[in-house]
């Protein structure tokens, strides 16, 4: 557990023993003229003790710290939440998955501390997702993914020049070959014009981009901001339109 150098924490050493394999800490915090107890507890996925032991530590940890604020957090694995908010009267306030599909790093509390909780890709490497939980306005996500996309740009030029190449081609089928090969020869022939008229591109998006920004909008959100800078507003604004 990682505590700001501007607060004073101890760990609290007033709670029964219990099994010394429980990796349960607990810290207790000073903030803003009051004391907070904070638990950071790993429950491995296979414990050499039973699940409802340590339901029954930390439910006898509880009766201790009755009338504190506290917040137990961390990774819980196949800990029942269900059984950690009935036994320990808290909350869980993170509600999305952390580790594939499963909901494994939690946070409980019994007060309302955060106007946040974000689930975020982890700075280090790992396959569990990071939790913040933070009060204030919601902070925009920082960390970005970029991923190159493929797709075919077309315009009304484009399509202008693929049809007058069409009208003055003849498109001929074998009546010696099966469906299949004619099928074969039309697609290649089709995949051949598409390259020559509306070539692939490559284009890089992001995590952050809104979902409507399709690699052609970021075409033409790219163009536009070029033809911005250089003065040409009307093209610009046609381009917005």
């Amino acid at each position: 557990m990682y505590v700001d150098n501007q607060l004073r924490a101890t760990v609290c050493t007033t709670f029964p023993t219990g099994d010394p394999q429980y990796e349960l800490l607990w810290v207790c915090i000073h903030v803003n003229s009051r004391d907070i107890v904070v638990g950071a507890l790993y429950h491995p996925p296979k414990p050499v003790y039973q699940p409802t032991a340590i339901l029954n530590h930390i439910e006898a940890c509880m009766d201790i710290l009755a009338g504190e604020s506290v917040i137990l957090a961390e990774d819980f694995n196949t800990l029942s939440s269900d059984d950690i908010v009935s036994i320990c009267a808290l909350s869980s306030i993170v509600h999305h998955p952390t580790r594939g599909t499963s909901n494994l790093d939690r946070i409980y509390v019994n007060d309302l501390y955060y106007d946040n909780v974000e689930v975020v890709a982890s700075t280090v490497k790992t396959d569990h997702q990071a939790i913040i939980a933070y009060v204030g306005p919601h902070m925009p996500k920082l960390s970005k993914r970029r991923e190159s996309r493929v797709f075919r740009q077309r315009s009304p030029a484009q399509h202008a020049l693929l049809l007058e190449h069409l009208s003055q081609q003849t498109i001929n089928t074998d009546s010696n070959k099966d469906v299949q090969n004619n099928f074969d020869s039309m697609y290649a022939m089709m995949h051949s014009l598409l390259d020559t008229f509306c070539p692939e591109r490559e284009i890089a998006v992001t995590s952050t981009d809104p979902q409507f920004v399709t690699p052609a909008v970021k075409t033409m959100l790219r163009r536009k901001n070029r033809l911005m800078r250089a003065g040409g507003t009307e093209e610009a604004g046609a381009i917005v339109k």
